[in-house]
């Protein structure tokens, strides 16, 4: 998130899976992340959880729940004082507070990461998908896919891509209503280098977002149906132990972060700028990765 959310083509410990299945049988430490964000001044809470599933064979696992809502939205549909009764607030009208009522919304996912652990040339992984939304006392539950590619180019650039929704994830919802989310692809580039003079590690990643569902607020740009947004991030490692992070995309004009990663465990913060239209406060994430195998090492736990 830090830089701009970007991450395609880069391994997350054991959140990977989020940003591209592909990379899931890349070797990688055994790790438990837990993160947690306030998006636009806390209005939206998320939170996620991810594992590296233990496995014996050629195929690697892991295992996510996200959860992201809002509370206290007010329903203000049985509160009107309606005195010519034509359901509309007119003049010499009011709300009556006592009526009003609050709800809560929620977004739960489940999601499956598996990918080959011995592949050569392009990678890749699929996720499978729960989602389960709920909306007052309405229930919407829906299972979807998504297909990860990576490939390492050489010369420290690397391409990653996610095809999400590969087959249109239709939504079911307890009114009887069907809710359709329609493919999307992401493709990114990283670029891994040395500073010549300081000889410390620089990573650049650069993605686009294609969308065919109409235009949508976030997009960079519009070609007729088709909708993109561009994203871009840098990070800077100091020393082993502390980087920077910085990036940007149209949703989030600005975005800056620290990670601290020492040998059992590892914490990350981000803070994204306001929106474009300058209305929501910004967003923070604190994320923490815990690396099982050092940890237990260092706790003396077999």
């Amino acid at each position: 998130m830090a830089m701009g959310g970007t991450g395609v083509a880069a391994l997350h410990a054991a959140a990977t899976g989020f940003f591209n299945p592909a990379l899931v049988g890349r070797p990688m430490r055994t790790s438990l992340v837990l993160a947690h964000r306030e998006q636009f001044g806390g209005v939206v809470n998320a939170d996620l959880a991810a594992a590296t599933l233990g496995s014996s064979g050629r195929l690697a696992m892991q295992l996510g729940v996200v959860r992201r809502g809002v509370d206290g939205i007010p329903d203000t549909r049985g509160a009107l004082d309606d005195l010519d009764g034509d359901g509309q607030l007119d003049d010499g009208e009011r709300l009556i507070p006592e009526r009003v009522r609050y709800f809560n919304q929620r977004e739960w996912g489940l999601l499956l990461s598996l990918a080959p652990r011995e592949q050569e040339g392009w990678r890749w992984g699929l996720n499978a998908k729960l989602l389960g939304h709920w909306l007052a006392e309405e229930l919407g539950l829906g299972l979807g896919f998504d297909l990860g590619l990576w490939r390492e180019l050489g010369w420290g650039l690397s391409a990653g891509a996610l095809l999400q929704d590969i087959t249109t994830t239709q939504i079911r919802w307890s009114t009887g209503h069907w809710e359709t989310i329609a493919p999307r692809l992401t493709a990114g580039l990283r670029f891994e280098w040395r500073l010549p003079v300081v000889d410390r590690p620089v990573a650049l990643e650069a993605e686009l977002t294609s969308r065919l569902d109409g235009e949508r607020l976030e997009r960079s740009f519009q070609l007729g149906q088709f909708s993109f947004l561009t994203r871009l991030g840098v990070e800077l490692a100091l020393n082993d132990n502390l980087f920077l992070r910085a990036g940007g995309s149209r949703l989030y004009p600005f975005s800056l972060g620290l990670g601290l990663d020492f040998a059992s465990f590892r914490v990350d913060y981000a803070y994204l700028g306001d929106t474009a239209a300058q209305v929501f406060e910004p967003t923070q994430q604190i994320t923490l990765v815990l690396y099982l195998e050092q940890l237990r090492a260092f706790l003396g736990v077999d």
